[in-house]
């Protein structure tokens, strides 16, 4: 039996018994080493031509054709987001961007593209080639069927009066011909449980992308927010970020704005109980310790009784701090060792201020 940490997924149009019994999907990361070896002779490279120069093509991905007049900036993420270069694409969607700054460091950087009220973005890390770049758009379609939450893990981690919880949501485009989900009232709805502590942090990950955060937008509803990351065709994964005050036990009350087709609940070990009509515990993962419950509610809101704590290393980090470029993901030091693992289980893995993402 593979550990349930490869989060399972219910194939659509079946149904699980009280443990997944479904195909398994690994969402285990994997980090460039490749990087740190690098960025010495690229930023030598570049200091010593004082500068640089980018080609590339922008396509339609719906239509396939080269997108013409479309404004191509280059920004680098420890910089904000000001262009530091632009082009504009000719008719055959071709560009060139020159007098490139030389970077002070291994900073990674974006090529950025407005299509359609939409923003694409593609990664120019050190070492990445100059020519021959591809940036592909979609057009819009704002039709919310477009879009649909394949999975939802909530891990709960219960330490020294705070309650820190992570949320990985896989949204799934699959739209024929492919098409970016765009909607002016959110791509992505969500709400807070009461009691969340302001400094909600959001991340995603699209297709073949690398993760980007995202600044989440205040809607009517209370502790109700939205982002507006245009969901392309293919998987896009959503990370969301909070703490709440904690006393055992806790009635957690999390309002679910779009229903997955599967739920699970995840805490670092026994000494963490959840317990709530519809919840099932799964067996112990060997490998982690990692409790794992899945979740069949109805309604519009998750309910679980959390009771008991984690063990907290002394002098472990509570805190959650951003790295270099404050745009990408977030380094976030772990509570304990056993924060990492729960980060690892979601398929994230951190070093340097960068997270790559890669499907086993």
């Amino acid at each position: 039996m593979r550990p349930w940490n490869h989060i399972t997924r219910r194939p659509r149009g079946k149904s699980c018994g009280p443990r997944p019994c479904c195909r398994s999907r690994a969402l285990w990361g994997i980090v460039l080493t490749a990087l740190a070896l690098l960025a010495p002779a690229m930023t030598a490279k570049l200091r010593a031509q004082g500068g640089t120069a980018i080609e590339g093509r922008v396509l339609n991905g719906t239509t396939g054709a080269p997108v013409a007049n479309a404004q191509v900036n280059y920004v680098r993420m420890s910089q904000g987001m000001t262009p530091l270069a632009q082009a504009t694409t000719g008719p055959d969607g071709r560009f060139r961007l020159e007098g490139i700054p030389p970077a002070a460091g291994p900073a990674p950087a974006l090529l950025r593209v407005d299509h359609q009220g939409a923003t694409y973005s593609q990664p120019m890390l050190p070492g990445s080639p100059s020519e021959g770049i591809q940036i592909q758009v979609y057009d819009a379609d704002s039709d919310r069927a477009a879009v649909s939450v394949a999975e939802q893990a909530i891990f709960l981690h219960p330490a020294g009066g705070s309650l820190a919880v992570l949320e990985q949501i896989i949204m799934e485009n699959q739209t024929a011909p492919p098409r970016a989900y765009v909607n002016p009232e959110g791509t992505y709805v969500f709400t807070l449980p009461d009691g969340a502590r302001e400094g909600i942090r959001v991340t995603v990950n699209g297709p073949g992308g690398m993760p980007i955060g995202q600044e989440p937008r205040p809607r009517d509803g209370p502790n109700q927010f939205a982002i507006d990351y245009p969901i392309r065709p293919g998987e896009t994964q959503i990370r969301l970020e909070y703490s709440m005050d904690y006393t055992s036990p806790l009635e957690f009350a999390k309002p679910i704005d779009l229903r997955a087709e599967q739920t699970h609940i995840v805490t670092t070990g026994p000494e963490v109980q959840i317990q709530g009509e519809g919840i099932t515990a799964l067996d112990r993962d060997p490998a982690s310790g990692f409790m794992g419950y899945l979740v069949d509610q109805p309604g519009t809101t998750l309910r679980a009784n959390v009771s008991g704590e984690s063990a907290v290393e002394e002098g472990a980090q509570t805190e959650l701090s951003e790295g270099e470029g404050g745009t990408l993901a977030p380094i976030l030091p772990p509570i304990a060792a056993q924060r990492l693992w729960i980060m690892a289980a979601a398929g994230l893995l951190l070093l340097g201020g960068l997270v790559y993402l890669y499907r086993m």
